[in-house]
């Protein structure tokens, strides 16, 4: 008796084990769909706009943009870590700023997030670079 104890009592912890280790592990935040871009009249920049989504708790990794973005939170939230800065919550409803080579991590909260983005950058370069360590 005190063996099939050990034995659910071992099973029931893997369990817990597992579902702490899934719970655990951050996806990376979908791709960007981009909605529409515009030249900027007089200038060798572009004007984009997309929508970010990202399934919970999903992050996207340390990088800095080649253009300053304007972000509103469509729905869920979101926390943005700049380096150096105290990380802030942005929910619903609300907007941020980033200015163009600011290194950055944003990621979802518990249910996940969408955010509308729009952007200026010179097409034919990238816009999101990885961050050097």
């Amino acid at each position: 008796m005190k063996r099939c104890r050990f034995i659910a009592a071992a099973l029931v912890s893997g369990v817990f084990a597992l579902n702490a280790q899934a719970a655990d592990t951050t996806s990376e935040a979908k791709e960007t769909l981009v909605l529409q871009r515009a030249p900027v009249v007089q200038t060798d920049r572009e004007l984009g706009m997309g929508i970010a989504e990202f399934p919970p708790r999903a992050s996207k990794p340390r990088h800095k943009a080649t253009g300053p973005e304007l972000c509103y939170v469509l729905e869920g939230e979101v926390t943005v870590e700049i380096e150096g800065k105290a990380p802030h919550v942005y929910h619903a409803g609300e907007s941020f700023a980033l200015p163009a080579y600011v290194v950055h991590v944003t990621t979802a909260g518990p249910s996940g997030a969408k955010v509308l983005a729009s952007w200026v950058h010179t097409p034919g370069k990238p816009f999101n670079v990885p961050a050097q360590d």
